[in-house]
C-alpha cells in the first residue's frame, strides 16, 4: 500500500474549488460532492497508483506526472516507487488550458525551473 501526500498548492487548489462552488455558485451540495469524489478517487491511489495514464504535455517536464479525471477536475500526481508514495501536485479545473497551469511545482511546492525564495 502506498502513502498519499498533498503539496500545499494541491490543498489550496482543492480549497479554492470547493469554496468557489459553495460560495460563488451558491451550491454547497455540489461542493461537498466534489470533495467526496476527490477524496474517494485519490484514496484509491493507495492501492492502484499506476492505474492512471502518464500525462504527455507538449513541453517535457522534469518528472513523470500522472493525470486522473475527477468530475470536472484534473488531478496531477507522481509515484515514488522507493518511498511507496503517491504525491498529489495539482487539482485543476479540467476545462482550463492545462498547459498554461504548468509547470507543475516540484516536491517543495515551488514551480519547476523557479528558485525557492530565501
Amino acid at each position: 500500500m502506498y502513502k498519499l501526500s498533498y503539496l500545499p498548492l494541491a490543498n489550496r487548489d482543492i480549497a479554492d474549488a470547493v469554496n468557489y462552488i459553495a460560495e460563488t455558485l451558491a451550491a454547497p451540495k455540489a461542493a461537498f460532492d466534489l470533495l467526496n469524489a476527490l477524496d474517494g478517487s485519490i484514496s484509491r491511489l493507495k492501492d492502484f497508483p499506476y492505474s492512471r495514464r502518464v500525462y504527455q504535455p507538449v513541453k517535457p517536464l522534469e518528472r513523470e506526472y500522472r493525470i486522473m479525471a475527477v468530475k470536472n477536475y484534473a488531478v496531477f500526481y507522481t509515484v515514488n516507487e522507493q518511498e511507496k508514495l503517491a504525491e498529489i501536485y495539482r487539482v485543476i479545473y479540467a476545462k482550463r488550458d492545462l498547459e498554461k497551469q504548468l509547470p507543475l511545482p516540484n516536491s517543495h511546492g515551488i514551480p519547476e525551473g523557479r528558485v525557492e525564495p530565501s
